[in-house]
């Protein structure tokens, strides 16, 4: 954490050196954490405060402690706002529930979906269907029985959603969607942070029980969906 560096611990009852007290200082006004205000000079409430409420993302009773290598310290020195995807909507809770989670994910990651139509869940089915699992359908289904779906994807949505389903990828039907019902939301990103991704909002879901309902997916587009209450 080459931009972060302390020597000791900052916080409550720790040694509060007045040159680490300062890095946290200036981190925590960087990131908007706290006001912006000439450094005291050693560990003032306004600090303190700011350090209790960056760890309010990720623990549920904050310690108000940054141990040398600890977590606190390790998303403090990542801290940083990800991109939201052109068009995604979050509405009401939605918007909470992805700014607790937002500036811990790893770089890479982004807010790929939020609240969807049932028109938007369709498209995004069909697309899965005619597109990017047409290959693995037709090898487990067979040829003919993907030519008889296709011929009226809409018809035949429930074969359509079955052979989605039926090759791995978790999708809800269109109507029933928890994203139609503003509940959820999908983080996109490369495969390799998949699992940090996952990890990351776990610990933010079990720091705010009252908002996430404690599904997280992995799916297999690539995505992270979680979703709220």
């Amino acid at each position: 954490m080459p931009n972060l560096i302390l020597r000791q611990a900052v916080g409550k009852e720790c040694p509060n050196n007045p040159d680490d007290v300062k890095v946290i200082y200036q981190r925590l006004m960087d990131i908007g954490m706290i006001i912006c205000y000439d450094f005291p000079g050693y560990l003032d409430d306004i600090i303190m405060q700011g350090i209790i409420d960056a760890q309010r993302h990720f623990m549920l009773v904050p310690d108000g402690v940054i141990s040398v290598g600890g977590k606190t310290q390790g998303f403090l020195a990542n801290w940083k706002n990800k991109p939201i995807s052109a068009g995604v909507q979050l509405p009401g809770r939605l918007r909470e529930a992805w700014d607790w989670v937002d500036p811990l994910l790893p770089d890479g990651s982004y807010c790929s979906s939020g609240y969807r139509s049932a028109d938007d869940q369709r498209r995004i089915l069909h697309n899965f269907f005619l597109n990017t699992y047409r290959t693995q359908i037709i090898a487990k289904y067979g040829q003919a029985a993907y030519d008889a779906a296709k011929a009226d994807l809409r018809a035949n949505e429930a074969k359509v959603l079955e052979m989605v389903r039926g090759v791995g990828q978790a999708i809800a039907a269109p109507g029933s969607s928890m994203h139609q019902k503003g509940k959820a939301v999908d983080i996109g990103g490369p495969s390799a942070i998949d699992n940090k991704q996952v990890e990351i909002v776990k610990l933010v879901a079990r720091a705010h029980p009252d908002l996430y309902s404690g599904k997280i997916l992995k799916e297999r587009n690539g995505c992270v969906h979680f979703e709220i209450v």
